[in-house]
């Protein structure tokens, strides 16, 4: 295995690869870290992942208070890695305004304000890019949505109780939607506008073992 991308990043410093240099790539998605600094638009099109997103991750997002003494928790990288992983791809085509729906999954409930708090880092690594670095660089995360902002999603976050430990995580889905014909959309955000009905559309069923609690 040879790391070619992460090799230069730690010579050079921040770099965005060329086309010509991923495409010629024998493992790209081995070197997927060494990619936050490239846009989307210069990988090859295998490694990016089109329609409706339906992704379970097997880590919880973290209860408000954990996020001071679990700094990782913060970290959008962490949450990248983990679309990454399983989703089997580097990228997500961007929906310009899209419907979320995040549930968490986990043996204990938490305070809503602690749930919705506690997936901002995810939130950011579902976006197309941030602008957070000191020197100005840009970051290039999933790309699922354009941005996190209520002129962009419609979010609605959900708990569901389970008895088995390695029933926990995180299932998110996100799909395309037409924000501008959906008034209250900034009451969705609160996840106080969603109706059993949509619920029920929105996940399947919980398996043997798990008791569904909708926010």
């Amino acid at each position: 295995m040879q790391y070619t991308l992460s090799e230069t990043i730690e010579e050079d410093g921040p770099t965005a690869f060329t086309r010509k240099a991923l495409s010629e790539h024998p493992n790209l998605f081995a070197e997927r870290s060494a990619l936050v600094f490239t846009p989307t638009d210069r990988l090859p099109s295998q490694f990016v992942g089109t329609g409706d997103l339906d992704v379970f991750l097997p880590i919880c997002t973290p209860d408000w208070h954990d996020c001071f003494f679990i700094r990782s928790y913060m970290s959008p990288r962490l949450w990248l890695d983990l679309l990454q992983r399983h989703t089997g791809v580097l990228r997500w085509a961007t929906f310009p305004h899209s419907t979320v729906t995040i549930t968490r999954f986990d043996t204990a409930m938490i305070r809503q304000d602690h749930l919705t708090s506690g997936t901002k880092a995810l939130l950011d690594a579902l976006k197309i890019r941030t602008n957070g670095r000191s020197d100005g660089r840009p970051l290039f995360y999933f790309g699922a949505i354009f941005d996190d902002s209520e002129r962009d999603i419609l979010i609605s976050w959900h708990q569901t109780l389970v008895t088995n430990p390695k029933e926990t995580g995180m299932h998110i889905t996100v799909s395309p939607t037409n924000i501008h014909q959906r008034p209250n959309h900034a009451l969705q955000r609160t996840g106080a506008a969603v109706t059993p009905a949509a619920s029920a559309a929105a996940f399947p069923p919980p398996r043997t073992g798990r008791a569904a609690l909708r926010l």
